[in-house]
């Protein structure tokens, strides 16, 4: 891990140290992400306790060149979208939507226009208006209507759940467009080439008076059933694969030799028969060590189920044949740090002691995700 010697202690953040990624924005422990400037040019980072700051690879250069300009006043937090972006179906009307760290719920720009049957080339841009406002008499309206809505119908950029950013408009910017337009109805303001338009808004408000927008989205995301739960669609996606990995031998033996010997027992290398509550010692010392609320996921997918005919209880697979490659990769990772634990230790209770005190950091954040 590189070091940055500015600190920016205003913003309760030390950027002391810096390392590169691939998709910083998408990083699932970031307590902030956003960008420095440098010469007009966005340098995207993911902001971790004490402060620690990843950047992307391609950008790599450019911070190396420029690290000493990296201050508080050059830096711009950005909201983060925590599921990825679903379609929302509203009648004939294909919604792109998601959901932001914050609790906003957000429609794609792109998305929004193409809701209300308008193109974004070509159209009238009125100064000091987003450009959904399309129109000089829509624009007095607004001021009319909402004046205290204009900041909050502004697209606004968000780190994507893919890593990338784009512009975004808050949800709630659909219903105000929406009576607006009716408005401008009522006082026949709508030209024949806004006729389309306004035919799209009150199929969209009749839709959206059936249920609300923000319901309509958390169904479409899927966030109901990971809501406050910010990473976790993250996490398991990194960790949990898709398709059963065949079998490979991922425990070595020097792994249950290490359990015998401070378990004060006997290893037999010729047999595979273990005292069964090394099973227990697995699921406690290495598969809770992953990150939170995987190893449930991995328990769903492959259960522990009762044999009445042997009369005995197993899994149909074993726990990492579901790991990603990632998943594999932590998990060697994990092996080899425990197993070296348990060769500093001289029993049972030695190595209880100093697991705690040798992963206490990581413990720690496995509780803070729950």
């Amino acid at each position: 891990m590189k070091k940055i010697s500015k600190r920016t202690n205003e913003m309760s953040i030390n950027i002391e140290n810096y390392d590169y990624v691939e998709k910083c924005l998408r990083m699932p422990y970031a307590k902030k992400v956003g960008y420095f400037t440098v010469n007009d040019e966005k340098v995207h980072v993911a902001i971790y306790e004490h402060g620690w700051c990843y950047f992307n690879k391609t950008q790599q250069e450019l911070v190396d060149n420029h690290l000493g300009s990296f201050t508080i006043n050059n830096f711009v937090e950005i909201p983060r979208a925590i599921v990825s972006e679903a379609n929302l179906q509203i009648g004939e009307t294909n919604l792109q939507c998601s959901v932001l760290s914050d609790g906003r719920r957000v429609i794609k720009d792109t998305s929004l226009f193409k809701a209300l049957d308008r193109k974004r080339k070509g159209e009238t841009r009125i100064e000091g208006f987003p450009p959904i406002i399309g129109s000089k008499a829509l624009a007095a309206l607004l001021m009319e209507m909402y004046p205290e809505h204009l900041s909050s119908i502004t697209p606004f950029e968000v780190a994507q759940f893919n890593g990338k950013t784009g512009k975004w408009y808050d949800a709630n910017t659909i219903p105000i467009i929406c009576d607006m337009y009716m408005e401008a109805e009522k006082k026949g303001l709508i030209i024949s080439s806004q006729q389309h338009v306004l035919d799209k808004a009150k199929t969209l408000l009749r839709s959206l008076a059936r249920v609300g927008i923000t319901a309509l989205i958390d169904e479409a995301t899927d966030y109901q059933s990971i809501r406050g739960k910010d990473e976790l669609q993250v996490l398991l996606q990194k960790f949990i694969s898709e398709e059963l990995r065949s079998y490979s031998k991922q425990f070595d033996s020097e792994y249950f030799e290490q359990i015998f010997r401070i378990y004060g027992k006997s290893f037999d290398p010729t047999t595979n028969k273990r005292p069964k509550f090394f099973a227990w010692f697995t699921r406690t010392y290495v598969y809770n060590m992953l990150p939170s609320r995987v190893l449930g996921k991995l328990d769903n997918i492959n259960p522990i189920i009762y044999d009445s005919k042997n009369k005995r209880s197993s899994r149909k697979s074993k726990v990492y044949q579901h790991l990603s490659e990632e998943g594999i990769h932590y998990l060697k990772n994990h092996l080899e740090s425990l197993i070296l634990v348990m060769k500093l230790s001289s029993d049972k209770d030695d190595f209880k002691e100093k697991f705690s005190l040798v992963f206490a950091d990581q413990i720690k954040q496995i509780e803070r995700m729950k």
